[in-house]
């Protein structure tokens, strides 16, 4: 449902740097006149990733390609970065975005669309968590209690209606009333609700071999495994096993190694062989690898992704980076916890 990775020759800087200025204090020999009042300064440059935002401030996946798709992958991402820079008008902003268009409203069903200004009619569970965490911590930040009230929402109808033999599944589709059949293991994340039974999924995987499956299929009660491996949804899934007590000893020998034999990771491997199918990276995917180094007390190989994430982003300028990746490269350089 998503475009997870590009090839390394299409990522680009495209947006200015997102620190937030700060007021430069008077020295102590100094006098402010009446006329020197202080400038409020915005958290977020105004024409940070403004390549991506059409005229109504929604976010496309590509720049300067309006007639690219508008997800709430996208907007919960954004709004997720938004509260990490305290940006009260600009979540404003965007919460209107999402109760003006990517809310559907089915008697008490409450959805969040995964697609925009396109006939879709289901939505997306990892997306649903991130935007429902976001808005409870813009109300904690921002003081406003809609937003609190808003996520309660979409949380309280995924726990009714997605659900499928007990487990609450990927998506829903409210046209035709139909649950998935699967759990993606990757959308696992730390905010899942805790009836979710993700911690019991997590906790069952075979863990034995370098590669997780990739779902749990809730019909047939089994774990599925592809052929190619993404690498995003493998480090999602160590990161969710690490976050409620669970090494990934195999996985992460495996992940160590092949840092420091090819100083990068792929987008893809095989899973049998082990080896690289494309020959791309992403920053998405080093966003998620810097988390997994954190996690599991790896400070200097992390510092190393980063660097090497900075590396591609200086070293291109094809401009064609996908919002996904764009946002998740600025997510990690502005968290300081990083």
């Amino acid at each position: 449902m998503r475009k997870w990775l590009l090839p390394v020759m299409t990522v680009a800087m495209l947006a200015a740097c997102s620190e937030e200025a700060n007021e430069p204090s008077p020295q102590p020999d100094e006098q402010q006149t009446p006329e020197e009042q202080p400038v409020e300064q915005q958290a977020v440059p105004e024409d940070f990733a403004e390549a991506y935002f059409d005229e109504d401030n929604f976010i496309h996946a590509y720049p300067s390609t309006p007639d690219s798709q508008y997800l709430s992958e996208s907007i919960g991402l954004y709004m997720e970065y938004l509260v990490m820079m305290e940006d009260e008008e600009k979540f404003a902003e965007q919460y209107e975005n999402l109760m003006d268009e990517f809310v559907v409203e089915e008697g008490d069903d409450f959805f969040i669309n995964w697609l925009i200004f396109e006939d879709a009619t289901v939505n997306a569970l990892i997306d649903d968590i991130r935007i429902a965490a976001a808005l409870r911590q813009a109300d904690q930040l921002f003081g406003q209690p809609e937003y609190s009230e808003t996520a309660d929402r979409i949380i309280e109808t995924i726990s009714r209606v997605q659900t499928n033999n007990e487990y609450t599944v990927d998506y829903y589709d409210w046209e035709v009333n139909y649950p998935a059949q699967r759990v993606t293991l990757s959308y696992l994340i730390a905010d899942v609700p805790e009836d979710m039974k993700a911690d019991q999924l997590l906790e069952d995987v075979n863990a034995d071999e370098v590669f997780f499956p990739e779902y749990f299929d809730v019909a047939d009660e089994k774990y599925v495994e592809n052929e190619i491996v993404h690498m995003i949804d493998q480090l999602l899934i160590a990161i969710n096993r690490e976050r409620i007590g669970l090494s990934s000893d195999v996985f992460e020998e495996w992940l160590k190694t092949e840092w420091e034999e090819e100083d990068r990771l792929y987008g893809r491997y095989d899973r049998e062989t082990q080896e690289p199918t494309v020959t791309y990276e992403s920053l998405a995917m080093y966003f998620y690898m810097n988390e997994y180094f954190i996690a599991i007390g790896e400070q200097e190989r992390a510092d190393e992704v980063k660097a090497r994430a900075t590396e591609m982003i200086e070293g291109n300028s094809d401009g064609e980076t996908h919002f996904f990746d764009f946002i998740h490269y600025h997510l990690m350089m502005e968290d300081e916890t990083k």
